[in-house]
């Protein structure tokens, strides 16, 4: 009976990064030397040689092994902006669009991985109402949510909005949104001096 001694070649193998994979000559078992990041690389193409012993000669052609790296939810949500600011005038109303914000995985969306909600976790100063916007959860749209927008009152929020991987239930990143009430021209105008006969 011929005896059969193995080997791989390829990237992660003999080519950079060397070393990744190793084979037991003996029995052709294939084994990863460290962890794999699939975000840094998704496949390796190795090839697998089986020389018989005492032979120069491949017993056979060699076999294309490709190693896929699959996912796993190790990246959390990134936010394009580490904080916004917006403008909304005083006296909006309820469903007013004030600003959309954006988070980015890295992880391969068709796992889940990748796919990304939205809340809002805390909103200052929680007058005079403590949901005074909403977030759409799968858009990032940020709305009015309660009628009381006043400048004079209170001239701006600041919103703590959370992403969450996973559709909500994984990792998480998280961005401030600064929003300015502006004026809404809601005084009357007023004389400063008595009306005069002319």
């Amino acid at each position: 009976m011929m005896t059969m001694q193995y080997s791989i070649t390829g990237p992660g193998a003999d080519q950079p990064p060397v070393g990744l994979f190793t084979m037991d000559k003996d029995t052709g078992n294939l084994y990863v030397t460290q962890e794999l990041d699939r975000e840094k690389r998704n496949m390796y193409p190795l090839q697998v040689h089986a020389v018989a012993l005492g032979s120069t000669r491949a017993a056979e052609e060699p076999m294309d092994v490709p190693v896929n790296v699959i996912d796993q939810n190790d990246s959390k949500p990134v936010f394009n902006q580490s904080s916004y600011v917006a403008e909304v005038p005083g006296a909006s109303p309820t469903g007013e669009k004030v600003i959309q914000v954006v988070a980015t995985d890295a992880d391969e969306p068709i796992t889940g991985n990748a796919i990304i909600r939205y809340r809002i976790i805390s909103q200052q100063p929680e007058e005079p109402s403590e949901s005074m916007f909403t977030i759409n959860p799968v858009t990032g749209v940020i709305r009015v949510n309660a009628a009381g927008l006043d400048r004079e009152k209170f001239p701006q929020y600041t919103l703590r909005v959370q992403a969450v991987d996973r559709e909500g239930e994984g990792l998480n990143g998280f961005t401030d949104v600064i929003i300015k009430v502006t004026d809404s021209n809601d005084n009357a105008p007023a004389f400063t001096e008595p009306s005069m006969k002319i």
